[in-house]
């Protein structure tokens, strides 16, 4: 199932007195028109516009290009926690129409989404092309005059504005499928951009790399690779250099323990195993400090 970013590990949330993310450096992106006159970005102006692509969400609204909206109705909304209906575009046909996904090789292509709060979930492009994907652009639900209604966890609203992917064929416990909310821009990118920087050498750390990728680096960069919502776990100092084992363990069992009001919750879906496992592996990167280029 996909996990709302609230129930993703923040490791090292206690040692912040704030998660604001950092602002978006745009002085070095070159803007190149497609067909449609459509701004796409390139992440480098000096590499292919192939090894990443990006779209601005809001832009799109502002030319008028979310469209056709349809109303669409999700069963189990794993952020809402409920049936849900949405004003919605196919995100499938958006993607299609406005990027050149038949020069791609889908399998080995992420999809980065980027939130304004620094979350920064990915997934194959081939698995969101697989399924029923849409960009909510407004909640049915909410009351008149009012476009979208804040989802609440543990007492706290969260902004789901202004965009919001959703699925009406993906169960909400499958981890595979992302469901960001809060979201203003998509990317396209190699997959390899960050296995290069995550990838463990050691075989025997594959498994907590596997449960990291799924369940931390939504919010947590490692050697710069993932999301700003929580601190960076390895560069210029690894977390575990900076935490006594015992404590960072229990911490991530039990964060309120430890930090009053905190926005780590109880991480209850995770095993004590795989929790050990993923602290192994982010131990163990401690010798393999890198910055990826974002």
């Amino acid at each position: 199932m996909f996990l709302p970013r609230f129930t993703t590990l923040w490791l090292a949330a206690a040692l912040l007195t704030g998660c604001s993310p950092k602002s978006q450096d745009t002085s070095k992106q070159a803007v190149a028109p497609d067909s449609d006159g459509l701004a796409l970005v390139s992440a480098d102006s000096a590499a292919p516009v192939a090894d990443s692509l990006a779209v601005d969400l809001l832009a799109f609204k502002e030319q008028g290009l979310l469209t056709p909206v349809s109303t669409v109705r999700v069963a189990d909304d794993p952020v809402f926690h409920k049936a849900k209906t949405f004003r919605a575009v196919d995100l499938r046909v958006l993607l299609r129409k406005h990027l050149p996904l038949n020069t791609l090789d889908t399998a080995n292509t992420q999809v980065v989404f980027e939130c304004e709060d620094g979350y920064s979930p990915s997934m194959p492009l081939r698995d969101l092309l697989a399924r029923q994907s849409y960009l909510a652009v407004a909640d049915a639900d909410a009351p008149a005059g009012q476009d979208w209604i804040n989802a609440v966890k543990e007492g706290r609203e969260m902004k789901v504005a202004p965009f919001y992917v959703v699925y009406t064929d993906v169960p909400a416990d499958d981890y595979r499928y992302k469901w960001p909310y809060n979201l203003v821009r998509l990317r396209l990118v190699p997959a390899t951009d960050e296995t290069k920087v995550l990838l463990p050498k050691d075989g025997l750390m594959v498994k907590g790399y596997d449960l990291f990728r799924t369940h931390c680096l939504t919010c947590h960069a490692l050697n710069g690779v993932g999301g700003q919502m929580g601190p960076e776990l390895n560069y210029p100092m690894n977390v575990t250099e900076y935490w006594q084992p015992e404590h960072l363990r229990a911490f991530v069992k039990n964060p309120s323990a430890y930090r009053n009001n905190c926005k780590m919750p109880h991480l209850s879906y995770l095993t004590d195993a795989q929790i050990d496992e993923i602290l192994k592996y982010v131990g163990y990167m401690k010798d393999f400090k890198t910055l990826a280029k974002r």
